[in-house]
C-alpha cells in the first residue's frame, strides 16, 4: 500500500474544509511574521562546526502506530530544549500522527516561556496549501515542512515563498534521487533527506548518505551548498556514526517512545553525538546465555567505552558459532543493539528465523539476497560484501539506498583470514571492517577514511570460546583511536 498517497487524499479533503471556515485574503493580510530567522540559526550552528538538533513531538505514525498517546507535549517540549534541541517539531496532523494546530498553539505558549532564546518552532505537516502555512504561522510555527514526493517544483517555489514571505524557514524533504532530480535546481537552502520511505514507511539510514553524495557533487558545480538535515531512524549514539556529513538531525520516535532508552538515559543531544570513542565495535560470534546476559543492557555513551557497541549472533547454517537450540530458547526478546547475523542462508529461512526472534538488526550477505529482499524486511539491515576481487565492490551500488550500514569482509567470512587489499581506500560510505581483525592490527581501520569501526569474531576467541577479556581490551584500544 503507498500510505502517502492515501495520506494526500485526505489532507485535501482537510483543506476545503479549511476554506469554508477561513478567508485567506483575510489570514493573508491578518497573518504576523515571525521574528525568528531558521536559516540564521542554522548559519551560526555550521560556523561553529556543530550539529543542529530538530527534536520532535509526536503521538503516533502510520509505521508505528500509537507511541506515547498520553505524552504530556510542555513537559516533553522542555525536555527537549534543556537537551539542547536548537528546534522543536510539532505535528499537526490529526489522522495519521495525532497532532492538531492545537498542539502548535500549546508548544507556542510553552516555548515563549522559556525565553528569547528558545529553539524554533517546526510545523510538521503534509503541507499542499498556502492555507496551512497562514494557520501554521498564526500558531506559532516558524518553519515548516515542504515534502518533495507530493508537490511539483512550481507548486514548492510559491510554497516556500508564501512562508518565507512570513519570515519562516522551509525545510525541503527528498527520501529517493528522482525527487533530488526534480528540486536540485530550486536552489532550496535546507534539505531534509528522510532515511523513511514515505509510501513504506520502512526507513534505511545509508539513503542519507548517498544523496548527500549527489547534493554534494552538484553544490561544487554551482557553488551553492545546503544545509543537510538527516531525518528519520535515529535511536541512539550509534546511528550518528552511520550518518557521516549530514549538519543537523531531525530525531522523533527514538525521543517519543519512554522506553529507558539512550536519550531518556542521557537527554543531552551534543553528548551523543559526541562519539564515545572513535570507532564502533560489533562483537560477532557471541553464542551462550552468559555471554548475551553479559552485553544485554545498552550503557549510555560514558560508559560503553569497553564493551561493545553491537553483539552479532550467528544464524548460519556452515558457522561454528551458530547457538544451539537450547542457548537460543533462553535468548528472548533480543534487546536493539543486538545483531542476527545470516550467512548462506535462503531468504526463507531468514524470515522464519526473525518470525521466532524478534531481531530489530539483522546482518545480511550480498551473495545471498536481492535488491528487493532487502527492501522487503523492515529491520536495520547491515549488509557484507565479502571481497574476493576489486570488481565485487560494485555490489556496494545496487543496495546502497536501501541498507543502513554496509561492512567489508574477507573472501571466507568467518574463517579469521584477514581481508587483503580488495578495499578501495575511497569507499563512498561507512562501514564496519571485518576479515582477520583482532587486537594487534586494529590499526589497519586508519587505512580508510569511511570505516566507522569494526566487526571481531576469530579476534575476540580463545582456543574457539568468547573472551570477555579479549573484548575489554579491544574496546579499550578503540577507545585510543586504535
Amino acid at each position: 500500500m503507498n500510505i502517502l498517497q492515501d495520506i494526500v487524499v485526505t489532507k485535501k479533503a482537510e483543506i476545503a474544509a479549511y476554506y469554508d471556515r477561513y478567508d485567506l485574503e483575510t489570514l493573508r493580510r491578518d497573518t504576523l511574521p515571525t521574528p525568528r530567522s531558521f536559516y540564521t540559526a542554522l548559519a551560526a550552528a555550521r560556523a561553529k562546526d556543530t550539529p543542529f538538533f530538530i527534536a520532535e513531538f509526536k503521538r503516533k505514525s502510520p509505521s508505528e502506530g500509537w507511541i506515547k498517546q498520553d505524552a504530556d507535549l510542555p513537559q516533553q517540549l522542555r525536555a527537549y530544549a534543556n537537551a539542547g534541541a536548537g528546534a522543536i517539531s510539532v505535528l499537526s496532523d490529526e489522522p495519521w500522527f495525532g497532532g492538531t494546530y492545537a498542539d502548535l498553539a500549546l508548544a507556542t505558549k510553552t516555548l515563549d516561556a522559556l525565553g528569547p532564546d528558545r529553539p524554533l518552532l517546526l510545523q510538521k505537516d503534509f503541507i499542499l496549501d498556502p492555507i496551512q502555512i497562514y494557520l501554521a504561522r498564526q500558531q506559532g510555527a516558524d518553519l515548516i515542512l515542504l515534502i518533495a514526493a507530493i508537490l511539483e517544483p512550481d507548486q514548492m517555489l510559491a510554497l516556500r515563498h508564501t512562508a518565507e514571505s512570513l519570515g519562516m524557514g522551509v525545510l525541503t524533504e527528498i527520501h529517493d534521487a528522482s525527487e533530488w532530480e526534480k528540486i536540485k535546481d530550486l536552489s532550496c537552502p535546507v534539505i531534509g533527506i528522510n532515511s523513511r520511505d514515505l509510501k513504506t514507511f520502512r526507513t534505511a539510514l545509508n539513503r542519507v548518505n548517498v544523496l548527500r553524495r549527489d547534493i554534494r557533487d552538484f553544490a561544487a558545480t554551482v557553488g551553492q551548498y545546503p544545509v543537510v538535515v538527516a531525518e528519520s531512524g535515529v535511536r541512539s549514539y550509534r546511528d550518528f556514526y552511520m550518518l557521516r556529513g549530514a549538519d543537523a538531525f531531525l530525531i522523533g520516535t527514538g525521543l517519543m517512545r519512554g522506553n529507558g532508552g539512550d536519550f531518556q538515559q542521557q537527554p543531552n543531544f551534543a553528548r551523543h553525538f559526541q562519539a564515545p570513542r572513535p570507532y564502533l565495535f560489533k562483537a560477532c560470534g557471541l553464542r551462550t546465555p552468559t555471554d548475551w546476559q553479559r552485553y544485554a543492557q545498552p550503557l549510555p555513551p560514558t560508559q560503553q567505552l569497553e564493551a561493545p557497541d553491537f553483539v552479532g549472533i550467528n544464524f548460519s547454517p556452515i558457522s561454528k558459532r551458530r547457538p544451539d537450540e537450547a542457548a537460543l530458547a533462553q535468548l528472548g526478546v533480543p534487546p536493539a543493539h543486538f545483531v542476527a547475523v545470516f550467512y548462506k542462508n535462503s531468504e526463507d529461512s531468514i524470515r522464519d528465523t526473525l518470525a521466532r526472534y524478534p531481531f530489530q538488526t539483522i546482518q545480511l550477505y550480498a551473495d545471498d539476497v536481492t535488491p528487493d529482499f532487502v527492501r522487503s524486511l523492515k529491520q536495520r539491515i547491515f549488509l557484507a560484501l565479502p571481497l574476493r576481487n576489486p570488481e565485487d565492490i560494485a555490489l556496494a551500488d545496487q543496495f546502497a539506498p536501501d541498507i543502513d550500514l554496509f561492512l567489508l569482509d574477507g573472501a571466507a567470512p568467518g574463517s579469521g583470514q584477514p581481508i587483503g587489499a580488495n578495499i578501495p581506500l575511497d569507499f563512498p560510505y561507512p562501514f564496519l571492517l571485518a576479515g582477520g581483525i583482532n587486537e594487534q592490527n586494529l590499526a589497519v581501520v586508519k587505512k580508510y577514511p569511511n570505516c566507522i569501526g569494526v566487526d571481531i569474531a576469530s579476534g575476540i576467541e580463545t582456543e574457539g570460546m568468547v573472551d570477555a577479556a579479549k573484548i575489554e581490551r579491544i574496546g579499550a584500544l578503540l577507545v585510543m583511536g586504535a
